[in-house]
């Protein structure tokens, strides 16, 4: 009787025995399994391009914004960059007016244009030029020249026409190149928006063709010596 116990208890470890080492046998089979499959996939992977993600995919993205130019030179990113135009000194832009109006009333008024800045002074050029042919045909009073040649209307000294009969050049590029200045300053920048000194705010009211008329003639001066 005994003898039978023993015997059934050696064949239980046994079975025990065999399951553990069945169990073990999984776990490193499952082991080995995962190391090496991930292994061989990292490895496969090696020579594939990773995709870039979704912010490094934007060109301008991390970008410094106050240099880009700069560093994106070499890249020719920018294909057209800003030409900067050298000024030339007052001097030689003086001689370069007074030569241009040479033969015109306005030609005395070139060391004076002279001095304001570059794109002042292509209005003042360009819109003369337009209203009254660089001073040839201007307002008069008491058979006096008022340097007016822009057909500026104003307060000081109107004549009967009502147009602002200065005392002298000086006073007339002062006062008439001041307002052109202040319209610069609020973006009245282009013989298109400077249509504004011929018919106001509003050019409903005025002739199209007349209208397109003035902007392509002061285009044609302010854009030679503003450009």
């Amino acid at each position: 009787m005994s003898g039978q116990i023993l015997q059934k208890g050696i064949g239980r470890n046994r079975k025990h025995n065999i399951l553990i080492l069945i169990i073990l046998a999984l776990v490193v089979r499952l082991f080995f399994s995962v190391y090496f499959g991930e292994k061989a996939l990292a490895k496969k992977q090696e020579g594939v391009p990773k995709k870039q993600s979704v912010i490094s995919m934007d060109p301008l993205k991390n970008i410094n914004s106050e240099n880009f130019f700069e560093e994106n030179s070499q890249a020719n990113i920018c294909k057209n960059p800003i030409r900067k135009v050298e000024k030339k000194p007052a001097n030689e832009r003086e001689e370069l007016y007074k030569n241009l109006a040479k033969g015109y009333p306005m030609a005395e008024m070139a060391s004076e244009i002279a001095k304001k800045d570059k794109a002042v002074a292509a209005f003042l050029i360009a819109i003369a030029k337009k209203e009254s042919d660089w001073g040839k045909h201007s307002p008069k009073k008491n058979g006096e020249d008022c340097y007016n040649y822009w057909g500026y209307r104003g307060g000081y000294n109107a004549t009967d026409s009502g147009y602002s009969c200065f005392d002298n050049p000086a006073q007339a590029i002062a006062v008439v190149g001041g307002r052109i200045e202040d319209l610069i300053n609020q973006e009245i920048n282009t013989p298109e928006r400077m249509i504004v000194w011929k018919c106001g705010r509003d050019c409903s009211w005025d002739n199209p063709v007349a209208v397109k008329k003035w902007i392509s003639d002061v285009g044609t001066y302010y854009y030679k010596f503003n450009s």
